[in-house]
This record gives C-alpha cells, sequence and structure tokens, in this order.
C-alpha cells in the first residue's frame, strides 16, 4: 500500500540487505573507488607493473579490502552500522577529493592546519566542484543506503555471525599477505610513504598523533638558555633596538625578482636595498609543522612538533629577558609559539573601519592592516628594546587572487577562483606573482615605518616564509606533503633581510659581507641564533655559526 505523502518510486526504491553482503561491498568501494590516489601511487612505481606483478597487486587490494570488511563487520549491529557507513563514506569522499585535485596528503600536519584553521581560510577550499564531488560520492551511496532495509540478527547471533566473518576475513588477509611476503617486505621497505595515501586510515592516524601531541604540549614547557642575559654591544654601549621579524606564507624564492626572476616582483624592495638569500629553505611544508621550528632551538634534523612543543622558544627567552615582544596575526594562529608573549588577531576589533581604510575586502584583511596603529604601540612601549612579529596572509592559497587590493592586479589575466587545478597555468602564477608584488609593498611600507624610529632605535627587518608553495608542477598543488616527499617549490622559501646603518655599525655588522653571502645556503635554524645574536644575548645555546646577522661566523662554519 502506498504509503501518504512519499511518491510512489521513491518506496520502490528500495532493497534487502544482509550486512555481511553490505559491508563487503562498501568495503570494496572504499578499497578501490575512495583510494584512487594509492593506486595511482602505487602503479607509478618503477619496480610495479601490472603483469609482472598481478599476483601482489591482487593481494595488496585484499589485504586493504580485509581491514575495511573487518572493521565494518565489528561495527555490524542495528542503529550503528549504517552511521558508521555514512561517516565513512564522507570522510573517504574529502580527503578523495583534495589528494587527487591537489595531491593532498592527510598527514600530522596537515589534520592541524584543518583544525587549527579559521573558517574564513576553509571556506576557501570548499567550491561546486568540491560539493558535486561530496554529492556523487557520499550523497549518492548514502542514498542507497537509507533504502536498503538490512535484515539483523538477535543481538548474540549477530555477535557470533561479526566475530566469524572478521575471524574468517583475518585468515584471507593472513593468507594473501604470505603468498606475497617477499613483495610486501620490499615495497614496503622501499615506499614507506604509500601507507600515507591510504584512505581514511592514515588521516585517522594523524588525528589520534595531533591529539596525543597537543595533550604533551599542554604539559610544563621546560625552560631552555636560562643563563641568558643581555649585553652592553656597540661603541655607544647597550643602545635601544627595534626589531620586527615578517613570518611570510606559501612564499617560494623563485617568484623573487631579487632571486634572479625575470618579471618585476620585487621594485620596492630593491630600492630599499634589501638583502634577499637566494637559497632559503624551510624546516617543513606546512605552518603547522614550520612555524613552531622557526622560532625553537631544534635543528630541522632533529626537531619534532612534538619536541618543540615541550622547551620555550627564542621569543620566551627574550620576553624574559625583559624584551617588548608582540605578535600580530593575520593568519590563522601562531601555532602555539606565541602563547607566552603578548598576542593579537587582526579583526574588526583591532583594525575598526578597516573596510574603509582600505585595509580589507569584506572579511579579507590585508597584510597592511598589521601596521594599523603599530608606531603607537611603539611609542607606548616601556622597554628599551622591541621585537613584533607580523604573521602574514601573504600568498596564502587556494584563493590568490584575495590576497592584494585591486591595485596590486599587475599580472593578468589572473585566476579568480579557489580551484587553481582548473585554472589555466598563465592565470594562475599571475595571481601567484601579484601576492607576491604586495607582499614586496607590505615589506617595504614595515620599512618606511622602522626608518621612522630611527632617531630613538636601531632598527632591522628581518623576513621569511614558513613554506614555499606548488603551482601545478607535476600535477600538485598549495603545499603540505611530507617533506621528504615534497617538491623543491615547497620548501625553497623566500627570506629577506634590512638593517639600517645605525644598526649595522653598532652591532658590527659588516653589510658587504651580508650581501655577498646572500647565496649561501641558509635555513628556518638560522632565525633562533639570528635574533639572539641581535639583541645581543649571551647565551651557552647561542649558535654564531648560525647568526644570518655575523656573515664571517657564518660562512667560517661551512
Amino acid at each position: 500500500m502506498k504509503k501518504p505523502g512519499v511518491p510512489s518510486f521513491w518506496q520502490k526504491f528500495s532493497w534487502k540487505g544482509n550486512p555481511v553482503l553490505v559491508a563487503l561491498l562498501a568495503a570494496l568501494l572504499l578499497a578501490t573507488v575512495y583510494n584512487l590516489t594509492f593506486w595511482q601511487q602505487l602503479l607509478s612505481l618503477p619496480d610495479i607493473s601490472v603483469t609482472a606483478n598481478a599476483g601482489f597487486l591482487i593481494g595488496t587490494g585484499i589485504v586493504i579490502s580485509g581491514i575495511f570488511f573487518a572493521f565494518l563487520s565489528l561495527c555490524s549491529y542495528r542503529y550503528l552500522f549504517k552511521t558508521v557507513l555514512i561517516l565513512a563514506f564522507f570522510l573517504t569522499a574529502s580527503i578523495s577529493y583534495f589528494s587527487l585535485k591537489y595531491g593532498t596528503v592527510i598527514d600530522y600536519n596537515m589534520i592541524s592546519n584543518i583544525l587549527e584553521t579559521d573558517i574564513q581560510e576553509a571556506r576557501e577550499l570548499f567550491s561546486p566542484a568540491f560539493a558535486l564531488h561530496l554529492l556523487f560520492f557520499a550523497g549518492l551511496p548514502t542514498l542507497i543506503l537509507a533504502r536498503t532495509r538490512i535484515t539483523w540478527k538477535n543481538p548474540l547471533r549477530q555477535l557470533a555471525a561479526n566475530l566469524l566473518a572478521v575471524a574468517g576475513t583475518l585468515l584471507v588477509v593472513g593468507a594473501a599477505i604470505y603468498l606475497n611476503y617477499s613483495s610486501f617486505a620490499l615495497i614496503g621497505r622501499q615506499h614507506k610513504s604509500l601507507r600515507m595515501y591510504i584512505n581514511p586510515t592514515y588521516a585517522l592516524y594523524s588525528v589520534e598523533k595531533y591529539y596525543r601531541i597537543q595533550h604533551i604540549a599542554a604539559q610544563t614547557v621546560a625552560a631552555i638558555a636560562e643563563d641568558a642575559v643581555l649585553t652592553a654591544d656597540g661603541e655607544e654601549g647597550k643602545r635601544k633596538l627595534l626589531g620586527i621579524f615578517v613570518v611570510g606564507e606559501s612564499a617560494r624564492a623563485r617568484e623573487f625578482t631579487l632571486n634572479g626572476y625575470e618579471r618585476e616582483t620585487n621594485p620596492c624592495l630593491a630600492r630599499q636595498k634589501a638583502v634577499s638569500f637566494s637559497e632559503a629553505y624551510s624546516s617543513g611544508t606546512s605552518t603547522a609543522e614550520s612555524l613552531p621550528c622557526m622560532f625553537s632551538h631544534l635543528t630541522r634534523e632533529n626537531y619534532s612538533v612534538k619536541k618543540a612543543a615541550g622547551y620555550e622558544n627564542v621569543l620566551d627567552i627574550l620576553h624574559r629577558l625583559g624584551i617588548d615582544v608582540l605578535w600580530r596575526d593575520n593568519n590563522s594562529s601562531s601555532k602555539g609559539v606565541a602563547l607566552r608573549v603578548n598576542y593579537e588577531k587582526i579583526s574588526a576589533k583591532v583594525v575598526p573601519d578597516a573596510e574603509s581604510l582600505g585595509l580589507a575586502h569584506g572579511d579579507e584583511y590585508f597584510d597592511e592592516a598589521l601596521l594599523y596603529h603599530l608606531q603607537e604601540y611603539i611609542d607606548r612601549s616601556p622597554h628599551d628594546n622591541i621585537l613584533i612579529v607580523l604573521h602574514q596572509k601573504g600568498s596564502h592559497g587556494p584563493a590568490y587572487y584575495k590576497r592584494y587590493p585591486e591595485k596590486f592586479r599587475r599580472f593578468t589575466p589572473e585566476y579568480m577562483s579557489n580551484t587553481p587545478q582548473n585554472s589555466t597555468r598563465d592565470e594562475l602564477i599571475n595571481a601567484y606573482d601579484n601576492t607576491i608584488l604586495y607582499t614586496d609593498y607590505f615589506l617595504a611600507q614595515t620599512i618606511e615605518l622602522l626608518k621612522k624610529n630611527a632617531d630613538n632605535y636601531d632598527t632591522f627587518l628581518f623576513y621569511m616564509s614558513d613554506h614555499g608553495e606548488s603551482l601545478g608542477e607535476n600535477g600538485i598543488y598549495l603545499h603540505g606533503l611530507p617533506y621528504f616527499m615534497a617538491p623543491d617549490e615547497q620548501r625553497h622559501i623566500a627570506a629577506v633581510t634590512w638593517l639600517s646603518e645605525s644598526t649595522a655599525r653598532h652591532h658590527h655588522i659588516d653589510m658587504t659581507a651580508l650581501a655577498d653571502g646572500r647565496n649561501q645556503p641558509i635555513s628556518h635554524d638560522y632565525i633562533f641564533h639570528s635574533l639572539l645574536g641581535i639583541f645581543g644575548v649571551k647565551s651557552i645555546i647561542y649558535d654564531p655559526g648560525l647568526d644570518l646577522f655575523h656573515p664571517d661566523k657564518r660562512l667560517a662554519r661551512k
């Protein structure tokens, strides 16, 4: 009998299903369609061919499908089964979209970026293409599942059936591994990164790792450089110092004219006679990974987010020594770096009437907003020494066109959307280059602010990007690939410094040597020691060979 208010075709759109069969079909779907990136990566290996390694490939499919099937069998209970499946469809569909379109790997750092980003940044990742992908790969299976009437046994018999299904599955999986053990051992040892593409197991592992590290970070932070003192350096004794450290975002070295780029993206910095380090490399490929490392005493070789969270950073040391430290943020957050110093997030409260002042467009604040009333802060500071950290929005993708005001749309036509994989190469590069052009202007404005304080302070600017960016090279976009497998575009970053003449003189910095060493390799490892050095901090932890501002010591270390 037709139910009132329900179309007849909808009532006919229904099936009866055994939970074992439904779980098996879902497992096969998850292991194949939703793991296309994994299969692409596996089949692209030079030591894998479909004909020569057919047994191993079939075995791999059995293992992945078996793991999914065993898990779904354990969840095969009334009221739970469909909920788990629907969540799995939406989770794996979302991950598959970003891995297929951008080459994204959902590791710990990406989870950190996702969970710590703000709504504005997250919104840029959603697009009609993403919605259509979810509708087809999550909505359609959910619709079919909703109309599937599953026949359940009583609880005890259902439990026995589920355990039997799991036991049988483990035997089949074990047999597949045993028959192909040498291939599994060899491929698994030589290509460990493959596991990162298994959807969604690696993402779930990364979520667990994120919360485990956050728990550790919430514990007591160990003090470092407890012997640190400020020295009276310079021919006129200890002189007041004002420094601004700019944390760049997604700025790669290649697009800087100061590094040899054919386009004029650095006209302002060229006039300011800034020194650009052409061979600078990041410690990570995402903000969540790089930012804590930039201010940590740990070098990249022995750094981990977990380790860094357990120690103070260079800002803590400077703050403890009486230096006025302020962090101003136009990005998602400081990733825990500025927890113990003054912190301001750019907002309508900090920058009222930003849009009328040309500092914002809608809810997008341009980086110039970081300079709003900054002079007033400097004037009010009771401290002799000030360090201000400005965290840029910079060249944050995918909506590059939103990062700069209208007057900086010099390179056209630019791609004006948030799906860079759908743009032409030229349009994408134009939009990205405009972000670099605006960063150039912003840095020059920051230098002008420093110059205004020349009567009262020695001044310096230090700029370094947190990581680079992929713009479609080899089909990869944005950033965030694990460091060991990331392309050069995501690791080779922009780094610039500028010092007033009085700063160079009073701090015994050889500007000629500094400029001559601009093509020597440097990294985020230099930030910690360079900031200690220029503020005249004496401590056993200070390494002059990692101090950018003393090139004679740095180059002698090579």
